[in-house]
This record gives C-alpha cells, sequence and structure tokens, in this order.
C-alpha cells in the first residue's frame, strides 16, 4: 500500500512538475530552460503567472501530499 502511494506520488509530482515546464516553454525559451535546470525558477514562474500555472501547480502539491502520506504509514 505504502509502496503505491509512493509512485502514485512521484507520478503526479512529475506531471505537474512536467506541466509546469511545458507552459514555461510556451512562454519562451528562457523560461523553459529555466524550468528545466533550475528547479527555483519553476516556483517563480509559477508565481508571476497564477493564472496560467495553477492547476499544474496543485497537481504538484497534490503529488507532495501523497509522498509525505506515504511516508508516515
Amino acid at each position: 500500500m505504502s509502496l503505491t502511494l509512493h509512485w502514485a506520488g512521484l507520478v503526479l509530482c512529475f506531471l505537474g512538475g512536467l506541466w509546469i515546464t511545458v507552459l514555461a516553454w510556451q512562454r519562451g525559451i528562457l523560461w523553459g530552460l529555466g524550468c528545466l535546470f533550475i528547479p527555483v525558477i519553476q516556483l517563480i514562474y509559477v508565481a508571476l503567472n497564477w493564472r496560467e500555472t495553477k492547476s499544474a501547480f496543485f497537481l504538484l502539491l497534490a503529488g507532495f501530499v501523497v509522498l509525505i502520506l506515504s511516508a508516515v504509514i
């Protein structure tokens, strides 16, 4: 059970991060490269473009919650 939750959390985090990175690439090449190689830039991008990225951010956040839940179990 815990291993399944762990993998589900990893998949959700991966998909949320990938979604944010794709949105950043659509905005511009520098945003895309920044989000790809420097994770902090992803948070800055989300803060500056909240309307477009809030769904992807909440998917990423859900993945972190599931990962924490799997660690507790």
